[in-house]
């Protein structure tokens, strides 16, 4: 009853609509509570997807092709190719570039318009992509 009362609390960022999210604020977290859990609307959700399952073997945002790798991250719901790299290491490292950028400018917009918290803010600006994730 506890979380009951925190999840309809308008001041936590809770919204009609949003996702209730147990990723962003704690990386790999897996418990779901007021301390380790926000509410984001869905085009930030979607954005700290695990897709390891469908990748394959090479890191996030690389795929091999034409004997080389490349780097593609996705912005505003649109694919982007970054380029094509001599390793993966190379290309992860375009695509860890281009994503926690982007991280970051979704972060100030959503934060300006009134639409996440603070604290969500400042996950999403101190996010590290790994190339584990």
């Amino acid at each position: 009853s506890n979380f009951y009362e925190w999840f309809k609390d308008p001041s936590n960022g809770y919204k009609k609509g949003y996702c209730l999210d147990k990723d962003i604020l704690f990386k790999g977290n897996r418990i779901y509570s007021p301390e380790t859990c926000s509410f984001v609307p869905s085009e930030i959700n979607c954005m700290f997807q695990d897709t390891s399952s469908t990748r394959g073997k090479y890191p996030i945002g690389v795929r091999k092709s034409k004997g080389r790798y490349a780097a593609r991250c996705c912005f505003y719901d649109k694919h982007t190719h970054l380029g094509y790299y001599k390793t993966p290491e190379e290309a992860f490292n375009a695509y860890k570039t281009a994503k926690e950028s982007y991280i970051k400018e979704v972060a100030a917009t959503f934060y300006n318009d009134g639409k996440i918290t603070k604290r969500v803010y400042d996950a999403m600006v101190q996010y590290i992509v790994e190339i584990t994730d």
